[in-house]
């Protein structure tokens, strides 16, 4: 019996370990997941959202194709690098593509003062003429859980 009882507490341990969570961005038109709920608290329009809790935090911004220089468009590793010294963050390193159906790029960047990764992400899309600007902290995240969040990202039907 208690081997039975040792053996259902070790998979609800598993279970919670493994817990995610997909958040919505309703007016964003995207889903993405996470290990635990990040919290908008009413942070969200239909161009700007903004979440986290104490593991991550993301800020996502759409923008217009027109209000964007040709050099961003044409660029996507210098339109994703571009928000380090937007954002006044060091230039970690160049990133890589992270969606296989949408044109998108990410580049590493470090905040000294809070002594944390964030990875500045872009997505293009040329269907609707618009792109996606993603800051996502890594407070209590490495890297590479922090790009598998990026992966993650889906987009609603229109």
């Amino acid at each position: 019996m208690k081997s039975v009882f040792t053996i259902v507490l070790l998979i609800a341990f598993q279970m919670t370990l493994n817990a995610q969570h997909t958040n919505v961005w309703k007016d964003g038109k995207l889903t993405f997941i996470t290990k635990t709920k990040v919290d908008s608290e009413g942070d969200e329009n239909e161009t700007d959202y903004d979440a986290g809790n104490d593991i991550v935090g993301i800020n996502m911004e759409i923008i217009n194709y027109p209000d964007q220089s040709e050099k961003y468009l044409n660029d996507i590793k210098f339109s994703s690098s571009q928000g380090c010294s937007d954002m006044r963050l060091e230039f970690k390193k160049v990133g890589a593509s992270f969606l296989n159906n949408h044109e998108s790029f990410y580049s590493v960047c470090y905040n000294k003062e809070h002594k944390e990764t964030i990875i500045n992400a872009v997505i293009h899309r040329d269907d609707i003429k618009k792109v996606y600007d993603i800051a996502l902290y890594c407070y209590d995240i490495t890297l590479e859980e922090g790009l598998e969040v990026l992966k993650s990202i889906t987009f609603l039907d229109e």
